[in-house]
């Protein structure tokens, strides 16, 4: 038996789909998998998804405390990254973003979907803030002295 736990938008569950972020996702969705059937599926709101900061070593946390062995994420950052990692979790990347919960585990089901060992995205990248220098830079000032 593996629990699998997958970040997911709204409330959650099979038909809801995958959430690409995964420390500010709205809810959580386990799915317990046996000899190749879903057995169960669960759902979890994300109670770290509104917090002013450590958002995904908080979620990381609730995967931990909701039994899952493996996950399935599409943007992971550095914290989540590491809260997962030291929870000795396998973490297995979605290749689109626009996945169900169900197509989600029927890909991990047909062994489709590659395991990553790190982030891969940057730091608060869930924010909309990019993490990986996302800022513009491009100054508006014309460079002119107005007397």
């Amino acid at each position: 038996m593996t629990i699998i736990g997958l970040p997911s938008m709204g409330s959650g569950g099979i038909s809801a789909n995958v959430s690409p972020r995964f420390g500010r996702c709205q809810s959580f969705t386990f799915v317990t998998v046996e000899d190749g059937e879903i057995q169960e599926v669960k759902t979890v709101p994300n109670s770290a998804a509104s917090a002013m900061g450590g958002a995904g070593i908080q979620a990381a946390q609730i995967i931990g405390n909701n039994g899952a062995s493996e996950v399935i994420v599409g943007f992971l950052g550095p914290n989540a990254s590491q809260g997962l990692t030291s929870l000795n979790l396998k973490i297995y990347q979605l290749p689109n973003q626009q996945l169900t919960v169900k197509q989600a585990i029927d890909m991990y089901l047909k062994g489709e979907l590659q395991e990553i060992s790190r982030a891969n995205v940057g730091a608060h990248y869930g924010m909309g803030g990019g993490g990986m220098g996302g800022g513009r830079g491009m100054g508006g000032g014309m460079g002119r002295r107005r007397f």
